[in-house]
């Protein structure tokens, strides 16, 4: 009998198209058990993350290159989230992520390619200097990086249908930005 799925018992969705099971491994963030549909491991920093943690992780390293790693970002998702001021935490791992496949290292695979379409839409929301507020800081000429990740990071939570009491706080606003600029 192997270890419970936090996200498979609370019915997330999968990522990844594989199967939910049995947990594969703890996650390096949060220290939840994951399956291989709700977590991954980065073959270049063998870490291994869960499926809330991941656009959490995003969204940390995207405010790190936004902030131009002078301040560490506030905040964290959940009671069971570590601080991100931690050793473990989110804040030690979003310095070395600069690109989506610092953290996906099969994100070029066609499994993902539903996400680089949501990608695709939300990079030209983010440059939009006139969207939203919460959004605006990230459409800075020198805010690539920054706005790569935070695209990414609000893209997999979407698709994850991850639940805001999951989220940092700020992927929780650019998801409520991205959503009223898309109908409002």
């Amino acid at each position: 009998m192997g270890a419970n799925c936090y996200l498979c018992e609370r019915s997330y969705d999968t990522i990844n198209g594989q199967s939910p099971g049995d947990a594969v491994g703890a996650c390096k963030l949060c220290g939840v058990f994951a399956c291989l549909a709700h977590g991954m491991r980065n073959a270049n920093d063998p870490a291994y993350v869960c499926g809330c943690c991941l656009p959490n992780l995003l969204t940390v390293a995207a405010l790190w290159h936004l902030r131009s790693g002078g301040v560490s970002p506030q905040g964290s998702p959940g009671d069971r989230q570590p601080s991100p001021e931690s050793p473990s935490g989110f804040a030690q791992w979003a310095p070395r992520i600069s690109k989506l496949d610092d953290v996906i290292t099969d994100i070029a695979d066609e499994q993902w390619a539903e996400i680089h379409q949501y990608i695709e839409y939300l990079l030209k929301l983010l440059v939009d200097r006139d969207g939203p507020t919460a959004l605006r800081a990230f459409a800075g000429p020198d805010a690539v990086v920054a706005r790569n990740l935070m695209a990414a990071a609000i893209a997999i939570a979407t698709k994850w249908n991850l639940p805001s009491h999951e989220m940092h706080p700020m992927l929780q606003q650019a998801m409520q930005a991205a959503v009223v600029n898309r109908y409002g």
